[in-house]
């Protein structure tokens, strides 16, 4: 017996022991283990790309919200954006742990991009608001100014 065989981080079970099987299936979610093929490296590209893109733009709502909250911004506004965020990153981690699957990690990476474009139009939807609020108060911001024109 070498030390690879011995390392083993799965156990093999016959067919004859059908509770044995079912008390071992490693289930869809996990790490791929040794004996696992691969995944291709054009799959795993463009799910990493994929993944990239959903975290980066994840980023940029975070900043977004950051600059929000210290410029004034509801009670719920900081938590929604984190349930959204926290939506579009669950089903991503689990699209890299599903990567042995055929179509499940699509599935996932498909299902995590509308909480983040919810979470985007949230974050815009809100500043433009407060925009909009402000560019119709700032009439009465400059007449309440002491601008007063000599004759």
């Amino acid at each position: 017996m070498t030390a690879v065989e011995q390392a083993r981080t799965t156990r093999t079970t016959t067919a004859e022991n059908p509770q044995s099987l079912s008390l071992e299936d490693p289930g869809v979610f996990r790490f791929p283990t040794p004996e696992d093929p691969p995944p291709g490296a054009a799959r795993l590209l463009v799910m990493a790309l994929y993944g990239t893109a959903l975290g980066l733009t994840g980023v940029g709502v975070g900043l977004y919200a950051v600059v929000t909250v210290f410029g004034g911004a509801p009670g719920w506004y900081l938590p929604l954006l984190g349930l959204l965020t926290l939506l579009s990153v669950v089903p991503t981690a689990a699209a890299f742990l599903a990567i042995h699957e055929r179509h499940l990690p699509w599935w996932l990476l498909i299902a995590a991009a509308p909480p983040m474009a919810a979470a985007v139009a949230v974050a815009v939807a809100h500043t433009e608001r407060r925009a909009v609020a402000y560019a119709q108060s700032w009439p009465s911001r400059a007449s309440s100014a002491s601008l007063s024109v000599p004759p």
